[in-house]
Order: C-alpha cells, then structure tokens, then sequence
C-alpha cells in the first residue's frame, strides 16, 4: 500500500486488556467492549520512526503497518500521522543541523528514542503552526516517560524543544563560506547528493529542483477507460465528496483538490474506477504503441499501475506476462488487476537479470522498468534523502544493463522495447541507452512525440529521450525511451 501525503507546508512558520466472558450462562447483548483505544498519531509516529532507524525498514511498510493493526484510527490521526512522518523524514537534514546546535550533546551520542523525539517536536513547533508548542513540549514529554526514558532524558528533551519554541534556533549556513552546506541544510538534502547536482546542473538550477523535491506532490490519479472516462469519474467523486480537475498533461488524469475521507476508502476506488499514479508515469507508458492481440512483457511489473495502463492499451487482448521477482508485490499487482478488470495480464515470478522463462524473439514488445536510485520521486518518498548512499549508486547500472539484454532477447524483428527509470542519474538514463545502442546495432532509438497528447510533446527531447522534473514541469522524475529492433 502507497501511503500519499497531503501535508501542506513547505517552509517553517516564522515565529488493553479484553474483557473476559463469563463461565457459563448467555452472554448479555449489552455488555461493554474494553477493547483499548487506538495510539494517538504522535505516539504511532515514533514507533514508525524508531522501527525504520533501528531496523532499516521504510517508513512507507511501517505506516502501511500502522493502518492494518489499526483500522479504527480516526482520519484526523490518521492525516496527522502520515504528516509526522514524512515531514520529519522530509526536512531530517535541517532538523539535525538545528538541534545540533541546540544540543549539549551530540545527537550521535543521544539514545534513539531521545532523537527522534527531538526531530518529532522540531518539526511541530517549526512546521506546523496550528500545534501550540506547549502542546508539543507536553506530549514529548509524555512519550518519552511512557517509553520509560530516564527521567534525565525527559528533562534533556524538553530544554532543547524549549530553547527552539523560544526562538533560539541558530542561522542556516549561508552560501557564501559553503555552498554545498548551505544548500544540503536549507533544502534538507543529504551533501553528497547536493554536490552531485551542482556538478551536473549548476547552481540555479540545482537549488531549484532541490526545492521542488520539498514541495508536496499534487495527489494524481489514472482513470480505468476500460470502466469510464475523466468526465464522468468527475462527476462519481464529486459525489463521493472529492473536488477533482483535468490534469495538464495526461488525457487519462486527474488530480484530487480536496477529499473528506480516506482516498482508498472510496467507493470508486473499491470498483477499480481509479489508481495512484503521477502523470509523468502515466504519459511514459504511452510512448509504446500497443494494440489488440500482442504478445507483451513487463518486467519489473511491481504492484501493476503500469499492468494496468498496458492491458488498456492491448484493449484487454492478447497477452500481458507482468513479470516481478517479489512475491508480495506479484500478489498486489493480482488485486489490483482484478480490481481494474483486466483478463490479459498474468503475473510471472522471476528475476528478470537472469535467463526468463519466456521464448527468444518471440515478443511484439517489453516494457522494462528497471530498479534504479529512485532519486526522480523524492518529493513523494522523502526517506529516500536518508536512506540511500552514494556508493548504492553503483550497483544499479550493471543489474540494468542484464536486463536490458535479456529484455532485447526477447523481441522479434520489428518489435519495440520501453525503458523506464525514476532517477535523474546519466548512468542509469542516457548513458544506459547509448551503451546498449553501441553494443546493439540492429536496435534504434524510436522514441515518437506523436505518441504524446501536444502539451506533453516538448517532453522528449533529442535526439528522443522522455524527461519530466518536479522543478520545470511539477511531475516526478521520469526518464524513458523507445527502442527498436530492425
């Protein structure tokens, strides 16, 4: 499950036990539940944040865990909840560089449980003017005794969230002594990925998607047109309580401008009328011409938002193999394609750098959606600026390039191959592709603007390689070509 983030600030404001049943006898209809209340979203919050530090989970299965053990828990907790973390998770750089300084005590040093605390009640008292700070000071507080934090940690908590709500937090670092610093800091992006950009794009412009990355991501979905159509589905949310507008680019989008409920908890959902997706995955899936009757693999299917999009583009004929090596998320991809109603796709367990079960030559096309550095949808997924290190870099262009051969394989003569990645690395991108075109003349670069509604043309640039950016077109980071075979 994707959790989606409809926090809305950018920068900081300025200033149980069960009851038992008796022994015998009926059981009385009105006898009380004792059934204990759900935590509160602070409380959730640190164990989410604690789990991932501790265990290296994300904070996306650790908040999908926190609503399947907790169903109950208010939508208002539940908002709060998913806020907290992604927005600790969001601006952890600035955080730690602020109460660094606030601190005493290095933040190394400091007890888990202590520092994530600490960011916790940093991030509420800078980011989120409708929380008192009291208010905050209060339930970190209480937190840390129900933990059983030493009494010496509570009180070290409080005086360093004390001097921050009072106003003592220290300059960020300008420019002028260190650039990389001031931007890592103010952006709250890890240094070495700072230095990378300003190496790669320059100074504005690195500066610039440094900031989009920070801004909250509008909540974009797919209509199934195989159920519906964007008028029509409209008008469906608006009587579910959803305010929805055409997207810019994708004929096939909208974008929700305000929701009452959970979005998963909509009838229109249940009926497999909608997914998650952003348009720039939605407009890289239309590089690919398809019809009736082909013979198709995606490889690297994940959940099946592109599974879907392609059995559309089949007309829900021929045949789809959806091929993934998770087990997991072949399971979802099978929900989520008898939600959609496709017949065509069938999920295929396998490691597609390895030697696939499928015949040579034998496909009218592949969708290859690599496993890449993801550093294109950080903005959606903001853990990523924490958990990936630059030497992980590495490893993704060679599992890349194995695909890429065993993907090419498999295309007849004629036939067309879609890369795609959501990262903004040349290795994985470009680089990739021009590698491959060396090694492979009887394949060419194909990718057609025409495939593309007119506003979305002036994405693919030569000499045919489709690029999207948070900083110049407000969508995730997709990069992706067409490749044929002669």
């Amino acid at each position: 499950m994707i959790m989606h983030d409809f926090s809305t600030k950018g920068e900081p404001r300025k200033e149980n036990s069960p009851s038992t049943l008796p022994e015998a006898g009926p059981i009385p209809l009105n006898k009380p539940s004792f059934s204990p209340p759900p935590p509160g979203a602070r409380a959730l919050a640190l164990d989410i944040l604690a789990a991932a530090a501790r265990t290296g989970q994300s904070v996306e299965e650790g908040l999908a865990g926190a609503a399947r053990r907790h169903p109950g828990l208010p939508r208002r907790e539940r908002a709060l909840l998913l806020e907290l973390v992604q927005g600790v998770k969001r601006w952890e750089v600035r955080l730690d560089y602020l109460l660094a300084r606030l601190s005493h005590l290095p933040l190394a040093k400091l007890h888990p449980l202590v520092l994530q605390l600490l960011r916790l009640g940093a991030f509420q008292i800078l980011w989120l003017d409708r929380v008192p700070a009291r208010a905050v000071l209060h339930e970190a507080g209480n937190l840390a005794k129900v933990k059983g934090l030493p009494r010496s940690h509570v009180g070290f908590i409080n005086a360093v969230l004390r001097r921050l709500a009072a106003g003592e937090a220290p300059p960020l670092p300008g420019p002028e002594a260190d650039p990389v610093l001031a931007l890592s800091v103010i952006h709250s992006h890890p240094a070495w990925l700072v230095r990378r950009w300003l190496a790669q794009y320059g100074p504005d412009a690195t500066a610039a998607r440094l900031a989009a990355n920070n801004q909250i991501p509008p909540l974009t979905v797919r209509v199934n047109t195989l159920k519906t159509d964007p008028d029509a589905l409209m008008i469906r949310l608006a009587a579910e309580g959803v305010e929805s507008r055409r997207t810019r680019f994708s004929p096939v989008g909208l974008s929700f401008e305000s929701i009452k409920s959970s979005p998963t908890d909509l009838p229109s959902y249940g009926e497999g009328l909608w997914t998650f997706q952003d348009e720039g995955a939605q407009l890289a899936a239309v590089l690919l011409p398809l019809g009736p009757d082909l013979l198709v693999s995606e490889i690297g299917a994940g959940r099946g938002g592109k599974t879907t999009h392609l059995a559309e583009a089949m007309g829900n004929s021929g045949l789809l193999a959806a091929v993934d090596s998770h087990p997991g998320r072949l399971r979802e991809l099978q929900l989520n394609v008898r939600r959609w109603g496709v017949t065509t796709a069938h999920p295929l367990r396998a490691d597609a750098a390895l030697a696939l079960p499928l015949k040579t030559a034998a496909l009218d096309a592949v969708v290859l959606d690599v496993p890449c550095s993801s550093l294109g949808i950080i903005r959606r997924h903001p853990e990523i600026k924490s958990r990936l290190r630059e030497s992980d870099l590495a490893a993704f262009p060679p599992r890349q390039q194995a695909m890429l051969e065993e993907a090419a394989r498999l295309l007849k003569p004629g036939g067309r191959l879609l890369y795609i990645t959501c990262t903004t690395e040349p290795a994985e991108n470009e680089a990739q592709i021009n590698s491959f075109l060396t090694r492979h003349p009887e394949f060419h670069l194909a990718t057609d603007p025409g495939r593309l509604p007119p506003q979305a043309r002036h994405l693919i640039q030569p000499p045919g390689f489709y690029r999207t950016s948070p900083a110049d077109h407000n969508l995730d980071a997709f990069f992706a070509a067409v490749l044929a075979k002669n």
